[in-house]
């Protein structure tokens, strides 16, 4: 994108950026009628190359302070989601850290999404879900 074009639509490039994130982390929400096996399968098979854009971002906001906002506030999103849906805040919050480490592992291993199974980590935290 032509940097005058950034700074008429967000700002700077900064706004761009944050814009683009927030972007990301929407698309990484539980869809409507979504099950946790569905979501994890579209953020391994289809949505692949965003998941790893994601896990490049945690890693830039360990040196980018404001990314670091963006990125906690996509999570608290999806956090208050499993709250809708009857989780506590503090399971909400485990279960989503314990979802990123199952999702990491299987790009890490180049796992098929149907090898994962992420509804085993929601029953153990007593989450029913469809």
């Amino acid at each position: 994108m032509p940097h005058g074009s950034a700074r008429h639509y967000f700002a700077n490039q900064r706004g761009l950026i944050v814009e683009v994130v927030r972007h990301l982390l929407d698309g990484d929400l539980p869809r409507p009628g979504e099950t946790p096996k569905q979501q994890v399968a579209r953020w391994l098979g289809p949505e692949s190359g965003r998941t790893r854009s994601r896990y490049e971002l945690i890693i830039a906001s360990f040196h980018d302070p404001d990314l670091a906002v963006e990125l906690v506030r996509g999570r608290d999103r999806f956090v208050d989601i499993l709250v809708e849906r009857g989780m506590t805040s503090s399971d909400a919050t485990e279960l989503v850290a314990a979802l990123d480490g199952i999702v990491l592992d299987a790009l890490l291993r180049e796992q098929a999404p149907k090898g994962v199974d992420p509804e085993r980590i929601f029953k153990k935290f007593g989450a029913k879900f469809p």
